[in-house]
């Protein structure tokens, strides 16, 4: 997703970043079941949870400092189904900085 965001108190100029969204993800697979986890289904969520954050991303109430770490926890909150976990996320303004939040049960 490309959005806007400054990290004030340091950085308080708005810029734009391409940001990477990556979800771990791990679900029950019965032997009867086709998959666990229907991929699609859930990248449609993970994008229509992205497209709600506004274009500078501080201006979203759980991302006041526009950080990558705000971002994660943002993104922890998509509603998933009961037999899937999700175990991580990932968030990239850039492919050398990746900010990783471990979730744990």
């Amino acid at each position: 997703m490309r959005r806007q965001h400054c990290n004030p108190p340091i950085w308080t100029d708005f810029h734009y970043h391409t940001f990477e969204i990556i979800l771990e993800l791990a679900a029950i697979c019965q032997p009867e079941d086709l998959y666990g986890l229907d991929m699609v289904e859930m990248e449609n969520k993970l994008y229509l949870w992205a497209e709600q954050l506004p274009e500078k991303i501080n201006e979203h109430p759980l991302c006041p400092h526009g950080t990558t770490e705000e971002m994660c926890l943002y993104f922890a909150q998509i509603p998933i189904e009961p037999h899937v976990r999700l175990l991580s996320v990932s968030i990239s303004e850039t492919s050398s900085r990746v900010t990783t939040l471990q979730l744990s049960e």
